[in-house]
């Protein structure tokens, strides 16, 4: 089950993952997820919007020529950095992709240039951690529109596995947020891949992260960058 455009209009969409919506339909956005809160000016510089055939998705620059994001969001497209405003920023053509589960790694044909990268973990939250999330994912359900800057809520941590799985603290990732990061400390620990389980409010799902700890070797060995940001 996947979030490209983390669309949970539970039922169908729980089997067949998220579709995809344009940018188009992100007009006349209030400053929240479902639930959750806008990002301060500044306060996620990292921020990547994720472009591939039409589609979009959340990401996070972890380095000069490095984007985080989910993979089923495809190969390819471009990325859009230095900027927390929807369609605003750079947009820097993606020239290798690599992949490990539901994890991508976006190269970009030039830096990103932006005043500060998203280090990623080694180690996993504690069980019933606090957590954020961030991206531009939709404000309402069913399918409303993606916000026009990026947001975070408050997730607890409730299972640690091949994924992190969130409950809603204040806020739930929607259609629009796969592949954005799930933050501990500072730190990426998690790409948004799905909601767990079925429900009709999309607002009480549990979503699924990749557990980005058990690929950490895999991310250093693909991009050089060793976690922690070093």
């Amino acid at each position: 089950m996947r979030l490209k455009l983390l669309s949970v209009i539970v039922g169908a969409m729980l089997v067949t993952g998220l579709g995809t919506a344009t940018q188009a339909q992100a007009t006349d956005v209030q400053p929240n997820i479902i639930g959750g809160s806008t990002v301060p000016e500044g306060g996620a510089p990292w921020g990547a919007q994720v472009n591939v055939g039409g589609g979009f998705c959340s990401g996070s620059v972890i380095g000069p020529l490095w984007v985080m994001t989910a993979a089923h969001c495809g190969r390819g497209g471009s990325v859009r950095v230095g900027s927390q405003r929807l369609g605003q920023g750079r947009s820097i053509r993606v020239v290798q992709d690599f992949t490990n589960g539901d994890v991508a790694l976006k190269k970009l044909a030039s830096p990103a240039n932006i005043s500060k990268y998203l280090p990623y973990a080694a180690t996993p939250p504690p069980m019933g951690a606090t957590v954020q999330i961030y991206g531009w994912g939709g404000i309402s359900a069913p399918g409303g529109p993606l916000a026009q800057s990026i947001k975070t809520a408050n997730l607890r941590v409730v299972a640690i596995g091949n994924t992190i799985n969130g409950a809603p603290i204040n806020g739930q990732a929607y259609f629009g947020d796969s592949g954005g990061p799930m933050v501990y400390n500072g730190q990426e620990i998690g790409t948004c891949t799905g909601p767990v389980g079925g429900g009709s409010d999309p607002s009480k799902l549990t979503v699924a992260y990749q557990n980005i700890p058990r690929r950490a070797a895999w991310v250093q060995q693909t991009t050089g960058i060793r976690p922690g940001g070093k």
